[in-house]
């Protein structure tokens, strides 16, 4: 019986509550077709803001920052290969993770169809430029979006609320100043209810589009130290193990051949020790002694 009463004491609470709560008594007055949509656009502009402040501030300092770059060379020098880094870069969800993450996807198709080394660091430069310019500006068009169609729905409420009104003024026949104001008063009540949406998400939106331009400057560097760390070995050694390959295809190096890989060492400025390490792990994998 107890159980009951609290039961019953509890629904009477929440439907009082919804029944004189003055923002419920706003929304629906306005007209819950305006209005619900707004406050559902409100805080859904408000998540993506709370968001966004949330992981600009979380971008790495300066020490942080290279900290993070010595533990990623520290792993390139000891495997020598980029898939450490890659495990790393998807356990790691901060800008740096996400960007390095997109360079490394690019340098493997880059590396595939042998591009030259000043090619692949202008292509991977820009990678990394767009991957921070998305982490960033991520969800910052919706913001934007709301802003424009909360202002609309207002604008739509307000020739709502008057149509209701000269229709109402048609049935009666003559202007009654009360069913005038009614009308008048839902149109004013979506307005508002637009505008109040509309101006922080535009505020919003500017702040953090001007935040994100900064950020992705911010990072710039360390994508380049990024960049410069990754074609400083793995780069000029993948090159030339890929032109190796293209070499000893028929298993046997012919004059012009050996002429063509000498002067892509001096290119690449790969060691005549390293060359000849390089060309053992290419005849391995082909088969060849």
């Amino acid at each position: 019986m107890e159980t009951l009463l609290i039961i019953l004491q509890a629904e009477n609470t929440i439907q009082s509550w919804l029944t004189e709560n003055w923002l419920v008594e706003i929304l629906n007055k306005g007209g819950w077709y305006i209005m619900y949509p707004l406050l559902f656009f409100s805080i859904v502009s408000l998540g993506i803001i709370i968001e966004r402040l949330y992981r600009y501030y979380s971008v790495p300092k300066e020490n942080k920052a290279n900290q993070i770059l010595d533990e990623l060379q520290d792993l390139l020098n000891r495997f020598g290969s980029v898939e450490p880094i890659i495990q790393w870069c998807e356990k790691n969800k901060g800008v740096l993770g996400y960007v390095f993450l997109q360079i490394l996807k690019r340098f493997n198709f880059l590396v595939v169809e042998k591009r030259p080394i000043l090619d692949m660091r202008n292509e991977l430069l820009d990678t990394g430029d767009e991957a921070a310019e998305e982490y960033f500006e991520e969800f910052l068009p919706v913001v934007n979006t709301i802003a424009s169609v909360a202002t609309l729905l207002g604008l739509l409420g307000t020739i709502l609320g008057m149509i209701m009104s000269f229709d109402e003024i048609a049935k009666g026949g003559k202007g009654d100043p009360a069913v005038v104001a009614g009308g008048i008063s839902v149109a004013l009540i979506t307005t508002a209810g637009g505008l109040i949406v509309a101006i922080p998400s535009v505020i919003g939106y500017s702040f953090l589009k001007r935040r994100a331009m900064k950020l992705v400057k911010y990072v710039e560097p360390f994508t380049n130290h990024f960049v410069n760390l990754i074609l400083k070995d793995l780069a000029r050694f993948s090159t030339y193990k890929e032109m190796l390959k293209t070499a000893y295809r028929d298993g046997v190096l012919n004059k012009e051949e050996e002429e063509f890989l000498k002067q892509k060492r001096i290119e690449l400025n790969i060691s005549d020790e390293e060359g000849k390490k390089l060309e053992e792990e290419v005849l391995k994998s082909l088969g060849y002694k």
